[in-house]
């Protein structure tokens, strides 16, 4: 409602073409706006279409796709899942109570708040931490030798842990692919003038002006191409191992706990299923936005989401899971389609890309003991009430206070520039920066050929989506995970590679745990101290 009755959009020009689904405008604007209510017949329409469909269409969707890839890459591939299963361990942990473990989990949640009480802590109490956390950026120095190269790392201990529970094949894959494209790629980028006119690279901007532009303008049409054949290659040479996935499907999941007496588990209703939920979501977006191709909207529904929950669910069985971005912008983009009603349609109605949590949800449940049926029941009650819960929240919240408004600063700071990008999307996606048509094109050949090295040459067909992982990470962050699992192999020679392989979640888990635990605090005390200064005294 904020980003069509804004000054900002009505210095665009646009605000007679906002279609009437997506909020109240005009007279009944400035009706909810003084009422500060959604009950009033203004938010029927955007509330149904543009929250409770989405919604629908993508638990349904996201669930049935969740079954796939689980039956794919848990089931037959056999994918380790390092955060998924260490995340579910940790709850197993705490729930059989067993003493060795919990006192090692113990432990390291004690160090971890330890860590978080001098870093952040100290820093909230005093503004000086005592271990701080920190980037250090060498770009500075590179970019004297090699032009647009970037370089860092960070000193924040957390983002070092996550390596230890990573393979470290992977994780160097994945650092080779960031200084891949942040050192080398960059400086070819710069000393070829491939930079456009509107982000023009200048010496000194540091390695987050170098990461974020670079991957818009060049990185992410790179690992669009690379992550559609790391995707759909497998399927194709790999069929065998779908085609028992399917048939995994269809004898009911009878291998997990409690599946066989699910009745609808089974390929031919869930198949179904999902095709009449694409083309029911294809119908609806046709109907909000007439004209608009069907061809691409079933392509990008039906063979894209498909495609991104596998390139998905992959990723996070090897690593943590790397999600493809501006999926929505692209399908506007190759459509062709210059209206402007498809952009106030939710991207959840028209791309299902949440399945890979399902997915690892689902490997959760078999860690801990659960059956398909009570996740099947958590997960559309947990939704439900999320719903609910939000609707109340976020009521109560705009009741207390007019939204935009000084009682929730980043209404005021924040949401003038989130409506000044929505706003410039429609005009700046014409432009042709985002998605660079040849560089899909080589994204995807090379990953093909890397693909069938891996495959062929290597037996690991998961390399080409670690390197994937490299493309649209921080090279301090790739170097943090590459170092963590580097340190947590030299572990082993004093601990011995049982315990710690038997351990290193634990440790890693415990010390996110206490650190969190201590961020949870301390901005529990800013709510506080939020909350009394807005007394009237």
């Amino acid at each position: 409602m904020y980003f069509v009755n804004s000054e900002i959009a009505r210095l665009f020009g646009v605000v007679e073409q906002v279609p009437p689904f997506f909020a109240p405008l005009g007279s009944d604007y400035l009706a909810v706006s003084l009422q500060r209510t959604f009950f009033h017949r203004a938010w029927l329409e955007p509330v149904f279409i543009i929250i409770l469909v989405p919604t629908a269409l993508t638990l349904l969707a996201n669930y049935i796709l969740g079954l796939i890839s689980f039956s794919i890459y848990v089931r037959e591939e056999r994918l380790e899942f390092p955060w998924a299963s260490w995340d579910a361990r940790l709850m197993l942990a705490f729930g059989e109570r067993d003493a060795v473990r919990m006192r090692t989990i113990s432990l390291a949640i004690l160090i971890g708040a330890l860590y978080g009480f001098m870093t952040s802590g100290m820093a909230t109490i005093l503004r000086i931490p005592l271990v701080p956390r920190m980037l250090v950026d060498f770009t500075g120095l590179i970019e004297n030798v090699m032009p647009g190269a970037a370089f860092a790392f960070t000193t924040d201990f957390m983002t070092y842990v996550v390596g230890f529970i990573l393979p470290l094949r992977y994780t160097a894959l994945q650092l080779a692919a960031s200084v891949a494209v942040s050192v080398f790629g960059n400086y070819y980028v710069t000393v070829n003038n491939l930079w456009p006119p509107e982000a023009n690279w200048q010496p000194g901007r540091g390695v987050l002006w170098n990461f974020n532009m670079s991957t818009v303008y060049f990185w992410n049409s790179f690992a669009f191409g690379w992550g559609l054949a790391a995707a759909l290659l497998p399927l194709i040479v790999r069929y065998k191992t779908v085609v028992r996935a399917f048939t995994g499907i269809a004898r009911g999941l009878s291998a997990e706990p409690g599946a066989a007496e699910i009745k609808w588990l089974d390929a031919k209703y869930l198949l179904p299923a999902y095709l009449l939920l694409t083309f029911f979501s294809v119908a609806m977006v046709s109907s909000l936005a007439p004209g608009f191709p069907i061809h691409i909207l079933l392509l990008f529904t039906l063979g894209l989401s498909f495609l991104m929950t596998l390139l998905q669910t992959h990723s996070a069985g090897i690593l943590i899971g790397v999600n493809i971005p501006y999926l929505r912008e692209a399908l506007i983009y190759f459509s062709g389609y210059r209206g402007l009603s498809i952009w106030f349609i939710p991207a959840e109605a028209m791309l299902f890309t949440g399945g890979s949590g399902v997915a690892q949800q689902l490997l959760q449940a078999r860690i801990v003991g659960a059956s398909i049926k009570e996740y099947t029941k958590a997960y559309f009650l947990l939704a439900a009430l999320g719903l609910i819960g939000s609707f109340v929240f976020v009521s109560l919240f705009w009741y207390l206070f007019p939204i935009p408004g000084y009682a929730y600063p980043y209404t005021l700071s924040g949401w003038p520039v989130e409506a000044m990008n929505f706003w410039r999307w429609q005009s700046w996606l014409w432009t042709g920066y985002l998605f660079r048509r040849s560089w899909i094109f080589a994204g995807f050949s090379l990953s093909a050929a890397t693909y069938f090295a891996s495959e062929f040459l290597l037996h690991d067909f998961s390399l080409p989506v670690a390197f994937l992982g490299g493309l649209l990470l921080p090279i301090h962050t790739a170097l943090a995970y590459f170092l963590g699992s580097l340190i947590s192999r030299f572990i082993t020679i004093y601990t011995g590679e049982k315990w710690w392989n038997e351990n290193r979640g634990y440790i890693a888990m415990g010390l996110w745990l206490g650190d969190s635990i201590v961020s949870a605090l301390l901005m529990l005390i800013q709510l506080i101290t939020r909350a009394i200064w807005l007394l009237p005294y």
